[in-house]
């Protein structure tokens, strides 16, 4: 009920009660009585009515803000599913401000950049990780970058965000290659530690072992044939769903730069940096 309702029900009572019957002024208090107290039940029910509304909204708000704000408001839920990520507004067909899959900007970009600070500061002591340009005239852009998509579609649930970063490895004048790719939690990926490597790129023909790191199961995986490259990588699934998966390479594949005589990594350290809880990005 709002001021107007209670504007015009309490005209209707008054014009109702009034006038009194003047031969019978006992009947006539007791109307005028009647009257008031209708008025006042009136009055005090949609009193009632509004703070019980108002306590429902704001239990609510208190439990959860957005969705109370977007109650009063009209505004649509966000599709975004995973814990302490940030929310995903959408447009016609992607990610409002993208044009693809790709993230440029944001907060979804910015955990690309984050992923790729972590990398960087992974890397043994000896090798640096400079910001280099590719030798090959095909290739374009700096060999030191991060990259963030969206994997699922519009209305997609669970969403799933992957973010890979590309960090040149170098030592003296040859250069190598790490590169990490995380991911939300997709019901797509298998649990078993070389399933989920085997996935990786498409390389089911690779060869897999487990390395168990404080508990923990990674697969360290290499391709099976020369042919299909000669990077190693280990891939873990966390218990919250999110995956990881560390690749290293001698060389870096189209930089134009002499290979490492080594890859920096031996496996159980790989796998150790793949098990590592930093590259979940504050999941």
């Amino acid at each position: 009920m709002n001021e107007q309702d209670l504007k015009r029900a309490f005209e209707d009572v008054v014009v109702a009660s009034s006038p009194p019957p003047a031969m019978d002024p006992g009947r006539a208090l007791d109307l005028a009585r009647k009257a008031r107290s209708k008025r006042r039940s009136s009055i005090v029910g949609a009193v009632v009515a509004v703070l019980v509304v108002g306590v429902g909204l704001g239990s609510a708000f208190a439990l959860n803000p957005k969705g109370t704000q977007e109650y009063l408001t009209g505004a649509g839920p966000s599709s975004s599913s995973n814990a302490g990520m940030p929310d995903t507004q959408w447009g016609d067909k992607w990610p409002v401000g993208q044009s693809d899959r790709t993230a440029t900007s944001g907060p979804q970009a910015d955990r690309g950049t984050q992923l790729l600070n972590l990398a960087k500061a992974s890397v043994p002591a000896g090798y640096d990780t400079p910001d280099l340009n590719y030798k090959d005239p095909t290739m374009y852009g700096g060999m030191l970058r991060a990259q963030a998509q969206i994997s699922t579609n519009k209305g997609q649930v669970p969403e799933v965000w992957q973010y890979t970063a590309y960090v040149p490895v170098r030592k003296g004048d040859k250069v190598g290659r790490l590169m990490a790719q995380v991911s939300m939690p997709n019901p797509k990926d298998p649990a078993d530690p070389c399933a989920l490597a085997k996935r990786f790129q498409g390389m089911n023909d690779a060869e897999c072992k487990i390395i168990e790191v404080a508990g923990k199961q990674v697969g360290v995986a290499s391709p099976a044939s020369p042919e299909r490259g000669s990077g190693t990588w280990a891939s873990y699934r966390a218990a919250n769903g999110w995956t990881v998966t560390i690749m290293q390479e001698a060389e870096y594949p189209y930089g134009g730069y002499p290979a490492l005589d080594a890859q920096p990594f031996l496996s159980p350290e790989l796998a150790a940096l793949a098990a590592d809880p930093k590259f979940l990005l504050g999941s």
